[in-house]
């Protein structure tokens, strides 16, 4: 049996909607694409730039979009009693301070399967949202991420 992964509500509509963009292009923008490429060709595609371009772009997707799939088949959508009202877990919001450079960031903390770096949502399992979960507002914290420390001040934490 395939392990479960946990996803927020927000996350699942995410990766299905990611899903539904991946699938259009796959049945829908690739084909047509490859047919004029076919057409473009004269009809021998073995030497045809374009015509393999898109067929390594359509592996490529299809992958992405069986990972994706899979993740949702077996994903099981938080409720309220899966978040942590007694501290700090998947939801909460926390407001640091870089010790050595001043810099302040928000960070969101989301199952694993939620990442997104770019948007400072950072995974619980990650050595970050691990320390978060032991430390309260105005304590500071020491990680060890990719081969250096990094000190914290916890200058607040919210739920979402």
């Amino acid at each position: 049996m395939a392990k479960e992964t946990l996803l927020t509500k927000e996350g699942y509509e995410q990766k299905k909607a990611e899903l539904e963009r991946l699938e259009h292009r796959l049945y829908q923008e690739i084909p047509e694409r490859l047919k004029e490429a076919k057409d473009h060709g004269g009809g021998d595609v073995r030497e045809n730039r374009e015509y393999l371009y898109l067929k390594q772009e359509q592996d490529m997707i299809e992958a992405e979009a069986r990972a994706l799939r899979e993740l949702l088949e077996t994903a099981r959508v938080m409720t309220e009693e899966d978040f942590r009202a007694d501290g700090v877990g998947i939801g909460s919001q926390a407001i640091l301070q870089d010790i050595d450079t001043g810099e302040v960031a928000t960070y969101t903390l989301v199952p694993p399967a939620e990442v997104d770096l770019l948007k400072n949502k950072i995974g619980v399992d990650s050595p970050v949202g691990q320390a978060l979960q032991t430390y309260t507002k105005g304590k500071t914290l020491t990680v060890q991420t990719q081969g250096k420390k990094i000190k914290y001040k916890i200058l607040g934490i919210e739920r979402r």
